[in-house]
């Protein structure tokens, strides 16, 4: 039985003690010792009853204070008086379950970040979300569970650990646990990556059956609709591709058409690499990842190349 459904069950109970037992006319002292029994099983049991009892008190001084001064007394309008104070309290554990259960109900938001966006989201544990450039997120915080899901783009995890309150988050058709993680996701056109940096988590397709693997800090996964392999590398060089949450971008021997592709994810002015001999060209450095200029000039520097903008472009060749 849940939570709600017990206290329902209990305030129910109290109703029973309260309006169709202690109101009669027959009230034993065998009556009373049993009524004590039950407010003694537990706080909960003596709590319900403590606020109906309340609620009925208020309910009959409302009687007398209404009453003409002709009006019949108790003995004519007991039972119509028994029965308006049962359903007054039924209706108020009935307003009272539909609000706990509205409390409970986890809340769902959807957060989105432009292109050269960031935005960090905090759950009510005090765990927080990063998203990067043109990402959208679908979050739940509720009191049993924290679901989340990746629409596109890619986002930094900082979970603290839960039993009662798991984490898990859904990319591409599978899904990642939490188990005390600081982890990375990216959405790309035909896989997701999942970077651990510290703590363990799990990564399952959602299809029943598929593949899982429990990831260390250094295990980089790489799932697609129908595979799922785990790399190894070293923490240093996973702190290099986050620098985006400083606002910068860091590379290490990529090639300037990858680069390139990183300062597009960033900025609407985009960049064109025009020949496969600048494509294959390979750059070492970091760079704020909203200015597309110092990469060009640096480029350009680098490897005396012509850069050009054209139409809201930055042309970049031989």
């Amino acid at each position: 039985m849940s939570g709600m459904e017990n206290a329902m069950e209990t305030r129910s109970k109290a109703s029973e003690w309260l309006v169709t037992r202690r109101a009669a006319a027959d009230w034993s002292e065998a009556d009373q010792a049993a009524l004590d029994a039950w407010l003694a099983q537990s706080p909960a049991n003596r709590i319900a009853y403590w606020r109906l009892e309340a609620a009925w008190n208020q309910a009959q001084r409302l009687t007398v204070l209404r009453r003409p001064a002709d009006a019949p007394r108790m003995g004519a309008t007991r039972a119509g008086s028994v029965v308006r104070i049962v359903s007054a309290l039924a209706l108020i554990a009935a307003i009272a379950a539909a609000g706990a259960f509205y409390v409970s109900m986890p809340t769902t938001k959807t957060y989105a970040t432009p292109i050269g966006g960031h935005l960090t989201v905090a759950l009510s544990d005090g765990s927080k979300i990063e998203l990067n450039t043109d990402t959208v997120l679908r979050l739940s915080d509720g009191a049993h569970a924290r679901v989340a899901s990746l629409e596109k783009g890619e986002a930094y995890f900082q979970i603290k650990h839960d039993t009662a309150r798991p984490f898990s988050l859904s990319a591409s058709g599978h899904r990642v646990v939490d188990l005390g993680t600081k982890f990375s996701v990216r959405e790309r056109a035909d896989r997701v990556e999942i970077m651990l940096i510290e703590g363990r988590a799990s990564i399952e397709a959602e299809d029943a059956g598929a593949q899982r693997a429990v990831l260390k800090p250094g295990d980089v996964a790489i799932a697609t609709r129908n595979s799922l392999s785990v790399l190894k590398k070293p923490i240093r060089e996973m702190n290099d591709k986050l620098a985006w949450r400083q606002g910068m971008l860091s590379f290490k021997y990529v090639t300037l058409a990858e680069a390139a592709g990183e300062f597009n994810r960033y900025n609407d002015t985009k960049i064109i690499i025009a020949d496969t001999h600048v494509a294959h060209l390979t750059i070492y450095g970091t760079f704020p990842a909203k200015d597309v200029a110092a990469f060009a000039d640096a480029a350009q520097a680098y490897f005396q190349l012509h850069v050009v903008n054209r139409g809201g472009s930055v042309v970049i060749s031989r």
